[in-house]
């Protein structure tokens, strides 16, 4: 949408060449975050995913903790513990096995990073260990609760409350380019577009399933919304760029087709289909404007 030609209003918070090169900068960062999402297993270094983006590591190492508050090495270790998390509880293979199924190549550095981030060893999540894993969570993984959460999760009165005929109507997504976001929602994932309104060169599409008429997801342009300022015209960008900004959970009973659907059209793949500690099954991939949209198996 930046370079359509069309576009009528300037805003040197996201037009400017130095802010044009944040944005850019910031895309390959949500790349490398993503590469590291989908290869967790693999033999990843800094060194391997700065090439991937054609910058040097440290300067990846730098820019990486700038944009997400730690390193790609720290990112790279989570996403592989709370994998093992995930394949212990399951019991089906042993903690030696579990370090080498998530791509580490130590099972001492496995264990000592698996302690400093669940607070215990793997061997007590694993089961038969005291606890078998079921009170430790990441934060922010399902179960975790933050302090505010802990002190009001005591005993409520029920609440008396009359039912209200209420169905989810729209929920409304960022895009950035009218042409690419029809072509992956229309094309991509065979969403049907109910209207498309073009104001100064800025596009408001609706599109949605031809079979659920009632459920809409409006494609807007956020830089356009009234009452913004400069400053928070920026942090969008850059929160879309870094692809932090928006997300959308959708569900089909075909999980592993639309996934070979979707990777055979050039979709930019985050997660393959993987069981998920939370008890889902699903998988991840963004759209033109990097929405992550994550797709549930239903069963």
């Amino acid at each position: 949408m930046l370079d359509d030609p069309g576009v009528t209003w300037h805003d040197s918070a996201v037009t400017s060449r130095p802010a044009r090169q944040r944005l850019r900068d910031l895309t390959r960062l949500c790349r490398v975050r993503d590469r590291i999402d989908r290869e967790y297993a693999q033999p990843l270094d800094v060194e391997a995913l700065a090439r991937g983006v054609n910058i040097s590591s440290g300067h990846l190492s730098r820019q990486f903790r700038r944009a997400y508050g730690e390193s790609p090495y720290a990112y790279l270790m989570t996403r592989r513990i709370e994998r093992a998390m995930a394949l212990l509880r399951h019991g089906d293979l042993s903690v030696t096995e579990v370090c080498f199924e998530v791509g580490c190549s130590s099972l001492g550095t496995f264990s000592t990073r698996f302690s400093e981030l669940v607070g215990v060893p793997p061997r007590v999540s694993a089961p038969g260990g005291a606890g078998n894993g079921r009170d430790a969570a990441l934060p922010g993984e399902a179960g975790h609760q933050t302090d505010q959460e802990s002190r009001s999760a005591g005993p409520r009165a029920a609440a008396r409350m009359t039912a209200m005929n209420i169905t989810i109507f729209e929920t409304f997504l960022p895009h950035d380019d009218p042409d690419a976001s029809l072509t992956f929602y229309r094309d991509t994932l065979g969403f049907e577009v109910r209207n498309d309104v073009e104001y100064a060169g800025m596009h408001w599409i609706t599109v949605g399933p031809a079979d659920q008429p009632g459920t809409s997801i409006v494609l807007y342009p956020p830089f356009a919304s009234p009452g913004i300022t400069d400053d928070e015209r920026r942090t969008i960008a850059e929160m879309m760029a870094k692809g932090n900004y928006a997300m959308i959970n959708l569900a089909t009973p075909d999980l592993d087709g639309v996934f070979a659907r979707l990777e055979a059209s050039g979709a930019e793949v985050v997660q393959e289909p993987t069981e998920q500690p939370y008890g889902r099954r699903d998988f991840a991939v963004r759209d033109p404007a990097g929405d992550l949209i994550r797709i549930n198996e239903v069963r």
